[in-house]
């Protein structure tokens, strides 16, 4: 009988221990488990924060790029262009780092001529020297479109580019194309980069 009672105990002792142990482990791997789901939501937070953060930084001319820069209203679309809508191309163009070289896809070709301007920003940096491009409807200025006149930008490619003051450079006949590409250097990819002229653009 007391050898029986003994058994019992001992028993009911590794019982305890097992069911114990097995708690511990449990909690220690929601523990565990919990510090990596968390873990994982820190990485895509800040894998988040960064691309909004390289969205936002994105520079032009020194300015910083909008990436909601509206389409100007009233453009006629080219049809007899050289290149087409959704066209494959490579980009000549170097209007930023990441840019020259980089393949992208004609997004929009329209029948407007494009000016080469120099403006004072309106939020205090610098002035930007011989940017390309805006088109006719983007400048407001009294008297016709040409080399040397003053104008006020109607654009808002860049933040600080909206309402400033300048005058135009050069003038290219067109078309004007839009480009959807992606970033070298950053690997954003950019959808309707305003403006490219033709000689700013290869075919693939």
């Amino acid at each position: 009988m007391k050898v029986s009672k003994v058994l019992a105990t001992t028993s009911m002792a590794a019982l305890a221990l097992s069911l114990f142990g097995g708690v511990g482990a449990n909690a220690s791997m929601n523990k565990e488990m919990h510090h990596t789901d968390k873990s994982s939501m820190n990485m895509k937070s800040m894998h988040t924060k960064d691309k909004k953060k390289s969205m936002h930084m994105m520079k032009m001319d020194g300015l910083t790029m909008n990436m909601n820069s509206a389409m100007p209203k009233g453009l006629k679309k080219d049809t007899h262009a050289k290149f087409h809508v959704g066209e494959k191309v490579i980009l000549k163009a170097d209007h930023m780092k990441g840019m020259k070289n980089a393949k992208a896809t004609v997004a929009g070709v329209y029948k407007t001529k494009l000016y080469k301007i120099d403006f004072k920003p309106t939020n205090g940096s610098k002035e930007v020297k011989n940017h390309k491009w805006v088109v006719a409807s983007e400048l407001s200025a009294k008297g016709a479109l040409k080399a040397g006149k003053s104008v006020t930008v109607k654009a808002d490619h860049m933040y600080g580019m909206k309402g400033a003051k300048g005058k135009i450079i050069s003038i290219n006949k067109g078309p004007a194309y839009t480009v959807n590409f992606k970033d070298k250097q950053t690997g954003m990819n950019i959808k309707n980069h305003k403006w490219l002229v033709q000689s700013e653009l290869k075919a693939k």
